[in-house]
C-alpha cells in the first residue's frame, strides 16, 4: 500500500562532520548492491565517480559556511511499476529545482528493498552556468514545502495509474483518526513468536548524540514493554484501534527510515553511529567446544567453562567451613599425591610439593656421586701439553684501486707497507 515518507537533511561545509560527505553520499547510494536504477540532470558528470569528484570541487570551492547538497530520502507506491516511479520521481525534481539546479536519483527497488522502494535524491542548489542558488533550501519552510509537493505529485501519479489509493503528510491526529500506531516488528521477532519464543528484556546502554553531558544511557526496556513483545503489542492495538494496511506499512516504512539513517551517519559521522548491541549468549571456548566436558561439569549459569582453579579453591573454602580438610591436604580427592600416601610408597597424610622434594633430598643422602666435571676446553688441552697458543696469521695488505703514492703489491709475495 502507498505510504508517505519524506526525509531531508543537508549537508553543509561547516556542520558536516568529516570533509567531503556530500561525495562519500554518493558513492554510498550509488553501490551495486542496492542500486536498480538511476537518474540525473545537469551534473557536469556522467558517472557517480566523476559526480562525486565533481562535489569535492564543489566543497572546496564554496565559502566556508556554504551548503554543499541536499539529501531527500523518498518513500516510492508499491502501486506503481518502475517505469511510473521513475517518470514520478523525475517529475518532481524537475519542479523542485525549476529546470536550473542539478540533482541525481537513486533508486532502490529490488532485493531486500522489494518490499519498501524508496528513492534517494540529492539536489545541488545552484545553478552551474551563473553558481546562484535556485531552490532556496536553507530558508525556513522549505522541508514542508518539499513535503506538500510530494504528496501532490504522488497522488497524481496513483490517479494516472488508476489507482484509488492516496498518500497523506499528515499525522493520525491531524487526520482526525482515533488510535495508536503500531511498532514495527522485524523478521526476529516474527519468527520467535512463531515458534512461542519470548525475547529477554532488559536493560541496555546507549550512546547519546554529541554535546550531551553524558556520553551513553542506560534504557530499562522492561519499564518499557512491560514484559510484551513486539507482535503482542501490535495485537492488542489492532485489536483495539483497528488498525489499517497503511497502518502496518507505515511502521515498516519508520523502521526502514531509521536503519537506513542509522546506516548513513555510520559512514559519515561514525562518533554518532548506534552501538552494536551485545549478544545475548556466551558462546564457549573452542577448547570447550573440542572437549566437551560431562553433563555434571562445572558451568555458570551462562554456560560458560568455570577454571578449574577457582572450582578447586571454592570447594576448598567450602569444606574448611563444614570442618573437613582442603583436596590436597589430606580430604578427598583423586591426587596423585595422596594415593601414593595410601599405598604406603609416602609417609603422611597431607603431602605438598615442597615435602615431596624434601623426602627426596633425604632419600639420596649426604654420600651422594659428586657432580661431573666440565670438561677442558681446547686452549686447556694444548696448555697441558706444552703447546703454544697459535696465532693469527696477519692478512696481506689490499687496496681497491690504483692511487698517487700507493702500489698494488703482488699476489705471489707478501709486502709490508714501510712506515
Amino acid at each position: 500500500m502507498a505510504i508517505y515518507s519524506l526525509h531531508h537533511t543537508p549537508v553543509g561545509k561547516s556542520t558536516q562532520a568529516q570533509p567531503y560527505t556530500a561525495a562519500a553520499h554518493i558513492r554510498y547510494i550509488t553501490r551495486k548492491d542496492a542500486l536498480s536504477a538511476i537518474r540525473q540532470a545537469r551534473f557536469p558528470a556522467r558517472t557517480p565517480r566523476e559526480v562525486a569528484d565533481y562535489l569535492r570541487g564543489c566543497e572546496d570551492r564554496d565559502r566556508k559556511n556554504a551548503r554543499v547538497l541536499d539529501k531527500v530520502m523518498l518513500a516510492l507506491p508499491r502501486e506503481l511499476n518502475e517505469e511510473q516511479r521513475i517518470g514520478l520521481v523525475k517529475d518532481f525534481a524537475e519542479h523542485v529545482t525549476k529546470g536550473k539546479a542539478p540533482w541525481l536519483a537513486a533508486f532502490h527497488t529490488k532485493r531486500k528493498d522489494a518490499r519498501n522502494p524508496h528513492c534517494h535524491l540529492v539536489i545541488r542548489d545552484r545553478d552551474p552556468s551563473t553558481n546562484k542558488r535556485v531552490i532556496g533550501t536553507s530558508e525556513i519552510g522549505s522541508t514542508e514545502r518539499l513535503r506538500q509537493q510530494w504528496e501532490d505529485y504522488a497522488n497524481r501519479a496513483l490517479g494516472r495509474a488508476g489507482h484509488k489509493e492516496r498518500i497523506d503528510r499528515r499525522t493520525l491526529e491531524a487526520q482526525g483518526i482515533q488510535r495508536e500506531p503500531t511498532i514495527h516488528e522485524g523478521p526476529q521477532a516474527q519468527a520467535m513468536d512463531r515458534r512461542g519464543a519470548r525475547p529477554d528484556s532488559r536493560s541496555r546502554r546507549r550512546r547519546n548524540r554529541p554535546g550531551s553531558r553524558r556520553s551513553h544511557r542506560d534504557v530499562d526496556y522492561r519499564k518499557i514493554d512491560k514484559g510484551r513483545s513486539r507482535p503482542e503489542v501490535n495485537r492488542a492495538r489492532r485489536a483495539g484501534g483497528r488498525e489499517t494496511e497503511r497502518d502496518y506499512w507505515d511502521a515498516i516504512d519508520a523502521d526502514s527510515q531509521r536503519r537506513e539513517i542509522s546506516g548513513l551517519r555510520g559512514i559519515h559521522n561514525p562518533h554518532r553511529a548506534e552501538p552494536a548491541e551485545e549478544p545475548r549468549r556466551v558462546r564457549p571456548s573452542f577448547k570447550a567446544r573440542k572437549y566437551p566436558t560431562r553433563d555434571g561439569g562445572p558451568r555458570d549459569e551462562n554456560g560458560k567453562i568455570i577454571n578449574m582453579a577457582d572450582h578447586k579453591r571454592a570447594k576448598d573454602r567450602a569444606r574448611e567451613r563444614q570442618g573437613a580438610l582442603p583436596l590436597g591436604q589430606g580430604g578427598e580427592t583423586g591426587s596423585a599425591n595422596v594415593k601414593a600416601a595410601r599405598n604406603g610408597e609416602r609417609e603422611g597424610p597431607g603431602l605438598t610439593r615442597k615435602s615431596f622434594s624434601q623426602m627426596r633430598e633425604a632419600e639420596k643422602g649426604p654420600d651422594r656421586p659428586p657432580p661431573e666435571q666440565r670438561q677442558p676446553t681446547f686452549s686447556e688441552r694444548l696448555a697441558s701439553k706444552g703447546a703454544a697458543r697459535p696465532t693469527a696469521k696477519p692478512a696481506p695488505a689490499r687496496y681497491r684501486g690504483r692511487k698517487p703514492g700507493r702500489v698494488k703489491p703482488d699476489r705471489g709475495e707478501d709486502h709490508t707497507p714501510e712506515r
